[in-house]
């Protein structure tokens, strides 16, 4: 003979609160790390995401073509996407 219950939890209004609260906060964290993806980030900026210094940047610019070929460059300033140089720095 098999004998299952079934549990029905009840939720008090704090709990869902709670719950709301987790829910929206993962929300907001998922839509700051799309938006930190597209953000364009200058030498400096970049240098640091990668962890090099800017020499070190400069220098990776020369040796990989994928690095000019992903800049973006307005009025002669090298940009670059965040998505972009997390996929370079996964290729390399």
């Amino acid at each position: 003979m098999i004998v299952t219950a079934t549990y029905e939890p009840e939720l008090s209004d704090a709990d869902i609160e709670r719950i709301a609260e987790k829910v929206a906060e993962r929300v907001i964290m998922k839509l700051k790390q799309d938006s930190d993806k597209n953000k364009l980030l200058n030498i400096t900026e970049s240098a640091q995401r990668c962890g090099v210094s800017t020499t070190t940047f400069y220098r990776w610019r020369e040796r990989y073509q994928e690095l000019q070929d992903i800049a973006i460059t307005t009025g002669g300033v090298a940009q670059f996407r965040a998505e972009d140089l997390d996929k370079f720095l996964e290729g390399k």
